[in-house]
């Protein structure tokens, strides 16, 4: 019997390819594309809402410049030098094409470049950031998750009225709680002010508790509520109950079956209250005396400077989408079925 070739002339794995098939991309490539061009939609539309909202404040820089005692040619004068007098269409176009080239401005204040100025301060925004969530996930994950192991008891009750607390209270009013107890309790301790920790690390690590305290309470309240909600939902399915079954005991069964299925939710939220970490330091940097970038876009707006206020509002803007960005790509890592459904 003759055999018979089992390929296509030429063995090509190439001749073998249905014709018009493209050659399919990993599923990670076109999510990351799809996620990037869509963060970058989101900026390019800030851009234009950061750019109309400072200008509808009461005042301008050339105001801010000329003084409260200044007569009208010096502010049209300083106005002209400002670049002000022009359509405000013309003033967005010329200020986001130096934006693709990597020039923010520079500060009618200080006249100090814009990204220098952010460069100075995103450090300390960003240490006090880490550090409110690491306070938040210390106290948060477990009380949610011994609250869920023990639903109905003393502790149970005490969590819940702890997270119900964190979540009504606002975080100012945290931050000005600390101060003065800490005025009262420990006078000595630093509760109000900043040491960077390049200076005296020993310092900045005091200097940083109480605005971490003050930041990662909160958080820490609703990351314990979701550990609670998705670990009693994880309770209810068959896997953990047939764990059950085999003689596990509940504790065992919650460390080993548990906690990773209950807590794909939780790092969604945690990523999405981390970059409003960044947002929330605006108010608490002002009660401690912190200078960051929350401290800087705050006193930019009271000065007019409209440089300086629309990069910072871009940057927050830009936290958000990486963040976002990173808990699509951790979430799948841990619960397998949501990368499956992409």
């Amino acid at each position: 019997m003759q055999a018979t070739g089992l390929g296509p002339p030429g063995g090509s794995a190439a001749a073998m390819r249905p014709a018009g098939r493209a050659i399919a991309l990993p599923p990670l490539i076109p999510f990351i594309a799809r996620r990037v061009l869509r963060g970058l939609v989101v900026l390019f539309v800030l851009s234009i809402v950061a750019f109309g909202l400072v200008r509808l404040l009461p005042g301008n820089p050339a105001d801010v410049l000329a003084g409260p005692y200044a007569d009208a040619a010096t502010r049209a004068r300083l106005a002209q030098d400002l670049g002000l007098d022009r359509p405000i269409a013309e003033q967005y176009l010329l200020w986001l094409g130096r934006l693709f080239h990597g020039d923010f401005g520079l500060s009618v204040y200080n006249g100090l470049p814009v990204l220098e100025l952010i460069k100075q301060r995103l450090p300390n925004t960003l240490e006090l950031a880490l550090a409110a969530t690491v306070v938040s996930v210390l106290w948060g994950v477990p009380a949610g998750a011994i609250a869920a192991l023990r639903q109905g008891r003393a502790f149970d009750r005490l969590a819940r009225g702890a997270a119900f607390l964190g979540l009504a209270t606002p975080v100012f009013v945290f931050g000005l709680c600390l101060v003065l107890l800490a005025s009262a309790v420990v006078p000595s301790w630093p509760s109000v002010g900043f040491v960077p920790f390049s200076d005296r690390p020993g310092r900045n690590l005091q200097s940083i508790v109480l605005p971490a305290l003050a930041l990662g309470l909160p958080l820490g309240a609703t990351l314990c509520r979701f550990m609670r909600t998705s670990m009693i939902e994880v309770y209810e399915q068959d896997y953990l109950r047939t764990a059950l079954a085999t003689g596990a005991t509940r504790l065992q069964a919650t460390v080993r079956h548990g906690l990773r299925n209950a807590s794909g939710p939780v790092v969604t939220v945690a990523g999405l209250q981390l970059a409003g970490l960044v947002g929330n330091s605006i108010l608490i940097e002002n009660v401690f005396a912190i200078p960051g970038i929350g401290q800087l876009t705050v006193n930019s707006l009271l000065q007019k400077d409209y440089s300086v206020t629309q990069a910072c509002i871009l940057l927050l803007g830009l936290v958000y989408i990486v963040m976002n960005l990173a808990v699509d790509l951790i979430h799948p890592m841990i619960d397998p079925r949501v990368g499956e459904s992409r």
